[in-house]
């Protein structure tokens, strides 16, 4: 198996997060999946919900965290209005 075949993952946060981050990766042409830590009664809130993973393939990590780290600029640009 090659390295960059690898699955790796890129984003770790609430369900809801990794749906946008899915999303966006999705956007720039990027494959993704997203691999859920538990599913309990919290999984949807997303004051208590973590630990959903958006997961890529090694090969996509250098554009993948370019998205990711523009998702974190803009999060930090509207939480500074």
């Amino acid at each position: 198996m090659e390295n960059d075949s690898k699955i790796i993952e890129i984003f770790s946060g609430t369900p809801w997060e990794a749906e946008m981050v899915k999303s966006l990766l999705e956007n720039a042409e990027i494959e993704s999946f997203i691999q859920n830590a538990a599913f309990n009664s919290n999984m949807y809130d997303p004051i208590y919900a973590s630990g959903t993973k958006v997961m890529i393939l090694e090969s996509s990590k250098a554009r993948a965290k370019m998205v990711v780290d523009e998702y974190y600029e803009n999060l930090k640009k509207k939480s500074d209005e």
